[in-house]
């Protein structure tokens, strides 16, 4: 029959059926219409399919006796097709369960090695000795899928050797059963390395000693095991210890020399000429598949499956060419470093060396190409860049016209719909190739994994993605005419079988002819069953058979066949391809930098931020992956992609957020289009993705960090309430998050620095700020920012009202801490001998003086030999003397106790301010005993009446914190320990004098730029003074020194001094009469140097005005 009506034939029935699901389809709304609705109605985003119905061959069969009869007909007719079928089933089947078995094994074994590394040796090999022991089920599972391919190897080998050896098999047979071997074989391989290079084979001596020591224990074996229980274990660890000693691969060999001896040698012979030929087919597909000259570096299983069928045909005595054997031997000598798994190294030379070693002699050395790999490896990369460009763009259209074909309906484009099928599946096929050889090119070469490899990973990573949703989205639509397509290719199939049926009758060749016409209804009875996936393997097997014995059939029917055929497998098996094409167990090797790169990529470098949530699917497979294999340590410190990028957003936002609330502390930018923002707006905006079962929203997550944190900070600093609002209305006007109020009480906007904050920092506080007395506030001295925090009356007062007056006392009492270290260093100032001598020397020349002369006062020059004095001892690395430090502490006292006044004033403040909520009518409410009143309310009253006379007594206005101060530090100051501090009140001229120079070099600093620590008053070191003087009980000692008139008589001899210089030298101007230049420069010098003097002398006479009238200000509050 022609193509033309061999389509034509296959669109007439495909019409048919449509027409048929059209109407299916009308019923189905009908009947989706009467049910209730429900908001089931999302869009799947899983390949697993929805319902999976699963029938029984049986029963089927069962339905049509007739047809069953004929079926065991032609089933016995065809054996030996049915059995290499069912054998090449069982191949695949197995095949999928060793992969699992292999990465549970590799992770478990990575598992461990981490584990080991950061922990000494005593708690690693117990660590390893439990999961050992953990793993005992799995090794065991392990040993008997091993043993179950072993002997199904043998089995196969053992079928194809006899069905050759008596002329009923073909060579079609040896291909499809060898195809099949190989896949087994590669997995034997495998498992053979990887147990042999782990953990487990290093610790397995280590492991069955304790097992032997523990069974020996009567306490243990007695009480636990039985001796068959212990008998089964010993058994089960010789077992496992063929697995874990590296010898799964001579157990084969083994096997295979026994079935050697029950065979004759004429029996491997008929199987020999086509070894040969399928050796050599796959040599040709190792050298014309590669694409560059690390290839194979890349997807090893070619080389892997060609070095292990040789190894088995050899180990069979079957003969291969000696010229062939030379060629196997110098290609396999070229790859050295085989990445067979993750980081599992593997040498073919090395295993054709040690398990066929008599097969060819391999050379002693092998060449090193190691410096020119990295050249190599960067064009090799460059042309991965350009690969993945290509991709993207390729991928991008099939999407677009995927969903342009499901839109537009599939029936009419169902040719079309079948290319982009396995359009989809190639791309996904060049994905997964580039991302497993990028991998497998650097283990394998040891090259580092670089940033940029890294990326195009995560590139490809997001391909893949891309093609899985779009799968997954439209996976009704595919599954449905999926169905269709086969069923049309099946129906091409059925057309050319009956044609070729014909031919044979009518060539009445129908004697001859018999097996091959059996063959052909058992092809169409297979393709007409409802089974068609179990029996592909059998359809391909009679297939390659009838193209191969039949040569009356053109070759444009056999392309027909072969072409049409593997259409109906690869659409057959469009579920399975899916699936492994989407398994990204690959990437565990590079999971943890993946997960670095792609946060720096999306973060920091913002990159596409859209391509998030392919990096999150493919990271939660990749995490579930970890999770079904039982390898994940619950409590391990590796985070998710997941985590990290939202620990970074949360770092980088609230920095962000922060630099917005204070930028007006900032100074102006001068060049602000230079700094580059970063918008992390697309990256808030990705879409849910599923983590760990769950789905996370990004932007729900950023939210409650924000809605803790504000919370969190606004509790512990309240008086910063506003900087946190402002940053909660930043992030939703730049980001759209809305983070939930906190609706806490917070301050007012004229708060101030917090009464605990200064609580907590008293001794900074002290220190850093300047009390004025009249003003009664506190300035800060020095600050970064263009303002100074000022603390007055009204700040204090809006504390109390937020806190309640209960903080008064508790910061009473930590300013009493503050003065017990502050009176510390000043007795061991005083005490110390260079001091106290000085001040004996003193006293005894002031009881001198007083004998002499009553009422007289203390000498100007005395005090200032006395600085000069301590200014010998040293001074500190800022240049300050002894004194001045002596100084420093004195003002710090004075500032708490300044501090403490202002408190006691704020207190006032705020009682006043509460009294306007109270009735204007002191009413006094007595409890009437003519009123019935329970027990247990009469004594809630009477607790109520003793708690508020508590508050009243600790609370009162009349409450004098200075004289509480001084009473508690009164027995200190006098106890008869402390006669150093007697004399205290002759050294106060000196720091007088210190204080007064301190202050007017301050004020002329303020004029001048860029001077830190300038302040316009201090009054701290007045109330200090006054305070320290009180409690020694030096007042009236201090007024009997007479100071402030010493410092008067000095400053007006001063003032005469100068009014004497200028009177001179205004007479010598006027008696001379003359006008000489040079004269006149110097009279001009003088005179400059008088009016400096002048305002000099003014500048101390105002500041020892203003201390004295400090000085007798405090001295009211202590009285």
């Amino acid at each position: 029959m022609k193509q033309s009506s061999l389509s034509m034939f296959a669109e007439d029935t495909l019409k048919n059926f449509g027409t048929f699901l059209k109407e299916h389809d009308g019923k189905l709304n009908s009947l989706r219409k009467q049910m209730p609705v429900s908001d089931s109605s999302t869009v799947p985003t899983s390949l697993a399919p929805v319902v999976e119905i699963t029938t029984n061959t049986e029963d089927y069969l069962a339905l049509a006796p007739g047809m069953h009869v004929h079926m065991e007909a032609e089933l016995f007719s065809n054996k030996l097709q049915a059995t290499l079928a069912h054998l090449c089933n069982q191949c695949k089947d197995l095949a999928k369960y060793a992969c699992q078995f292999q990465l549970k094994f590799l992770l478990t074994d990575a598992h461990i090695k981490d584990v080991m590394t950061g922990c000494s040796v005593n708690i690693a090999n117990e660590f390893t000795l439990f999961k050992m022991s953990c793993a005992i089920d799995f090794f065991c599972q392990v040993y008997i899928l091993l043993k179950h391919i072993v002997n199904l190897l043998e089995h196969m080998l053992h079928q194809i050797t006899a069905s050759m050896a008596i002329s009923e098999g073909s060579s079609s047979h040896v291909f499809s059963v060898f195809d099949s071997m190989i896949e087994l074989l590669e997995h034997l391989v495998i498992f053979n390395e990887i147990t042999e290079q782990s953990s487990f084979a290093t610790n397995w001596l280590l492991y069955k000693k304790w097992l032997q020591k523990l069974a020996k224990d009567p306490n243990v074996s007695s009480t636990n095991c039985t001796e068959l229980e212990l008998k089964g274990l010993q058994q089960a660890i010789d077992d496992i210890e063929v697995v874990i000693s590296g010898n799964v691969y001579p157990m084969l060999l083994n096997k295979l020399l026994e079935l050697k001896k029950r065979l004759n040698l004429k029996d491997f012979n008929s199987i020999t000429q086509h070894s040969n030929t399928y050796i050599r087919q796959k040599m040709l597909d190792i050298e014309t598949n590669q694409s560059n000259e690390y290839r194979n570096y890349e997807e090893p299983k070619h080389v892997v499956r060609l070095t292990a069928l040789v190894s088995v045909l050899y180990e069979l005595g079957i003969q291969i060419d000696g010229k062939l054997s030379k060629n196997i031997t110098e290609l396999l000598s070229k790859y050295q470093r085989l990445a067979l798994y993750m980081n599992v190294i593997w040498s073919p030379s090395i295993f054709l060396s040690k398990h066929s070693k008599t097969f060819a002699k391999l050379p002693d050395k092998f060449p090193d190409n190691s410096k020119q790999y990295h050249t190599i490896v960067e064009k090799l990369n460059s042309c991965d860049q350009r690969s993945c460009r290509q991709l993207c763009t390729q991928i991008a259209l099939w999407t677009i016209n995927v969903q342009g074909v499901i839109n537009a309906g599939v029936f009419d484009q169902l040719k079309h719909f079948s290319k982009l099928i396995v359009a989809g599946q190639k791309y996904a096929d060049e994905v997964n190739c580039l991302i497993g050889g990028l991998i497998n090119r650097h283990v394998a070469l040891m090259i580092p994994i670089t940033q940029a490899t890294t990326s195009i990973v995560c590139k490809l990573v997001q391909l893949l993605k891309i093609i899985q949703h779009t799968f997954a989205s439209n996976q009704f639509c595919f599954i449905r005419f999926l169905s269709a397509i086969i069923q049309w290719q099946r129906h091409k199939i059925l057309q050319l079988l009956s044609d070729a049926k014909k031919r044979l009758v009518d060539a009445k060749l129908l004697q001859r002819k018999m097996n091959i016409l059996s063959m052909l209804k058992l092809a169409e009875k297979l393709l007409r069953s409802q089974h068609i996936n179990k029996n592909l393997m059998m359809i391909n097997l009679i297939f390659n058979e009838f193209i191969e014995k039949e040569r009356a059939i053109s070759t444009d029917t056999q392309k027909s066949f072969k072409t049409i055929v593997a259409r109906v497998n690869y659409l057959s098996n469009f579920q399975r391809n899916i699936t492994a094409q989407f398994d990204n167990t690959r990437l565990l090797y590079i999971y943890w930098s993946l997960a670095i790169s792609r946060k720096s990529d999306v973060v920091e470098k913002q990159r596409n931020a859209y391509a998030l949530q392919n990096i999150f699917a493919a990271t939660n497979q990749l995490d579930k992956t970890t999770n079904i294999f039982e390898v994940c340590d619950k409590n391990s410190s590796k985070s998710t992609v997941y985590d990290m990028v939202m620990e970074s957003l949360c770092t980088n936002l609230e920095l962000f957020l922060r630099v917005e609330a204070l930028s007006h502390l900032f100074l102006s930018q001068e060049l602000p289009f230079n700094q580059t923002t970063i918008d992390y707006r697309n990256c808030i905006s990705v879409s849910p993705t599923e983590m760990h079962g769950e789905y996370s929203i990004l932007k729900d997550s950023l939210e409650n960090y924000f809605s803790a944190t504000f919370y969190n900070l606004t509790t512990i600093a309240p008086h910063d309430w506003k900087s946190y609002e402002k940053m909660r209305h930043f992030a939703f006007k730049l980001f759209q998050l809305q983070p939930v109020d906190d609706y806490l009480p917070n301050q007012i906007i004229d708060q101030g620095i917090d009464v605990l904050q200064i609580m907590r920092n008293i001794h900074t506080f002290a220190s850093t700020y300047s009390y004025n007395m009249n003003l009664q506030l506190f300035v800060e001295n020095n600050d970064k920012n263009k303002y100074l925090d000022i603390i007055g009356t009204r700040h204090v007062a809006n504390s109390v009202q937020t806190h309640g007056t209960g903080i008064i006392n508790t910061t009473v009492n930590f300013i009493y801490q503050f003065l017990r270290q502050k009176f510390y260093t000043f007795s061991t100032f005083l005490h110390d001998e260079h001091i106290k001598s000085r001040l004996l020397k003193e006293f005894r020349f002031y009881n001198e003086q007083k004998n002499i002369k009553q009422h007289q006062s203390y000498p100007y020059d005395r005090a200032e030999s006395f600085i000069k004095k301590i200014r010998k001892l040293g001074v500190s690395n800022n240049g300050d003397s002894y004194m001045d430090l002596f100084r420093k502490v004195i003002t710090h006292v004075g500032n708490a106790v300044g501090y403490v006044r202002l408190l006691q004033s704020g207190s006032k403040n705020a009682n006043y301010r509460s009294r306007a909520y109270m009735s204007r009518y002191a009413n006094n409410f007595t409890n009437h005993s003519t009123q019935p009143l329970h027990k247990t309310t009469e004594e809630s009253i009477k607790q109520f009446e003793k708690s508020v006379g508590h508050m009243k007594e600790c609370h009162s206005e009349s409450t004098n914190y200075f004289k509480l101060l001084m009473q508690a530090f009164q027995p200190f100051f006098s106890n008869k320990n402390n006669y150093h501090l007697k004399n205290f009140f002759l050294i106060t001229p000196s720091l007088i004098m210190n204080y007064i120079d301190h202050r007017v070099k301050e004020k002329l600093n303020i004029y001048k730029k860029d001077q830190p620590n300038c302040s316009l008053f201090e009054d701290g070191f007045a109330v200090g003074l006054v305070y320290i003087l009180f409690m020694l009980n030096q007042v009236g000692e201090f007024h009997e020194l007479a100071w402030h008139y010493t410092v008067t008589q000095q400053l007006n001899s001063e003032r005469q001094k100068v009014r004497e210089i200028f009177t001179a030298a205004h007479n010598t101007a006027d008696a001379t009469n003359a006008s000489v230049h040079a004269k006149d420069n110097e009279d001009e010098k003088l005179m400059q140097t008088v009016a400096i003097t002048e305002r000099h002398i003014k500048a101390y006479e105002s500041e020892y005005n203003h201390l004295y009238a400090s000085l007798s200000s405090a001295e009211i509050f202590f009285q």
